[in-house]
């Protein structure tokens, strides 16, 4: 476990903590990038676990002066298609504000504002699996290719055109005008 207090841009394949109060109190910002094979409980809805997932993670405050964590996680990922399960290729460009909630706001149910989603403040906040947990609720529920666009589909219809027998009929109507 490696704990990160500085400005950077870290490539992470080991579990990164952040005290995420002192994290904020600086305004510190992390950057970096985590391989998608990494990212154990994403694997169920990809069709292959290529490529990387950038990310930056900034401290601060809001209006009200309460700590939150702004989230910019970008890349590529290739999901399976719930129509014809071929690859799908998803662009994955979020942007997140969250809001940290000491353990009073929490043992009470969740802070005052419901516009902003918020987390419990840790001091050591594992900033892979928030950032996981950010691109899981991100995914759509069932990603498939446009209307009319899957392999599956298109050649399906296809061979019913062909064994159609209207279909011939038609074919032959266009030969002969």
């Amino acid at each position: 476990m490696r704990r990160l207090c500085l400005h950077g841009l870290w490539r992470m394949s080991a579990q990164t903590v952040i005290d995420s109060l002192e994290f904020i109190r600086t305004g510190q910002t992390l950057r970096g990038s985590l391989p998608v094979s990494g990212l154990s409980r994403l694997q169920d809805s990809l069709f292959d676990a290529l490529g990387e997932v950038g990310f930056v993670v900034t401290g601060g405050y809001d209006v009200r002066r309460r700590p939150i964590l702004t989230l910019d996680i970008h890349g590529a990922l290739r999901l399976r298609c719930q129509r014809c399960l071929a690859p799908l290729d998803h662009t994955l460009r979020l942007v997140n504000t969250l809001l940290l909630a000491d353990r009073a706001e929490v043992a009470s149910g969740a802070p005052d504002d419901g516009d902003i989603e918020w987390i419990e403040a840790s001091a050591e906040l594992d900033v892979a699996g928030l950032i996981e947990d950010e691109i899981i609720l991100s995914l759509p529920y069932a990603p498939r290719h446009a209307e009319g666009c899957c392999g599956q589909a298109l050649e399906r219809r296809r061979k019913e055109a062909e064994a159609s027998p209207f279909a011939r009929l038609a074919a032959l109507k266009k030969e002969l005008n």
